[in-house]
């Protein structure tokens, strides 16, 4: 199943590490977009916010996953992995994303 993987980075080594071990790691039906945090761009903040990211780089799966940090296992992508991901890194939006419109979050 194809998924939809966000990272949130800041233009660091360690972002960069993280972006490329996702690439490496993710299928070729996987979405992968990098949010870059460092340029002025409205539209990632928002979704930044609503997310609750807190560092970077952080890796949000389908809005339902978020890895903090750079992951200290490989990225594999399948079934398994993501229900793993699932269970122990569930996504728990901010409360004031919460409180807004979902127009005023997505892109």
């Amino acid at each position: 199943m194809p998924h939809v993987i966000e990272v949130f980075t800041a233009g660091c080594p360690l972002c960069r590490s993280t972006l490329g071990m996702v690439e490496i790691g993710k299928c070729a039906s996987c979405l992968l977009i990098e949010r870059d945090l460092a340029k002025p761009d409205v539209r990632v903040h928002r979704l930044a916010r609503k997310y609750g990211i807190r560092a970077a780089p952080t890796i949000v799966v389908d809005g339902k996953i978020k890895v903090e940090g750079k992951p200290d296992f490989l990225w594999m992508c399948g079934d398994d992995f993501y229900a793993r991901l699932e269970r122990e890194f569930p996504l728990h939006p901010s409360r004031k994303a919460l409180d807004q419109p979902e127009s005023d979050l997505e892109l």
